[in-house]
């Protein structure tokens, strides 16, 4: 059994995965500049199949040129964003575990009351 991890450990954990989380974050974020880069410098060369709208249709087939050009830098983005949402995932396990063992709770505030009704003046509630 297990001896359980006493207030300063935790604390000190919340304080380590939050700088882990951190730099996820940081790493995603330029990962998709960096995405967003190769996009840039691709149809500058190439021209962009639709130049008023934004965005890559996969199923498209004049976009698998980009698609196959900004392969690599696509799936860093998506190991970076997975590694992201894993930090901030482990950070939130170990700030409700802190809350636990300091027998903290979050108050959501009630939603407020607000008489509905339809066009012909009758009360949904």
């Amino acid at each position: 059994m297990s001896k359980k991890p006493s207030n300063h450990q935790l604390v000190g954990r919340v304080a380590y995965l939050s700088i882990e989380w951190y730099r996820a974050q940081t790493i995603a974020k330029a990962c998709r500049a960096q995405l967003n880069d190769e996009y840039f410098r691709y149809f500058q060369v190439n021209g962009e199949p639709e130049p008023n709208r934004r965005g890559i249709r996969v199923d498209d087939p004049r976009y698998e040129g980009v698609i196959n050009f900004t392969n690599a830098a696509y799936e860093r983005l998506v190991a970076a964003q997975r590694q992201k949402n894993n930090a901030k995932r482990r950070l939130e396990t170990a700030i409700r575990a802190l809350m636990a063992f300091s027998g903290d709770t979050v108050q959501v505030p009630k939603k407020p009351y607000v008489a509905r009704a339809n066009i012909h003046g009758e009360t949904l509630q």
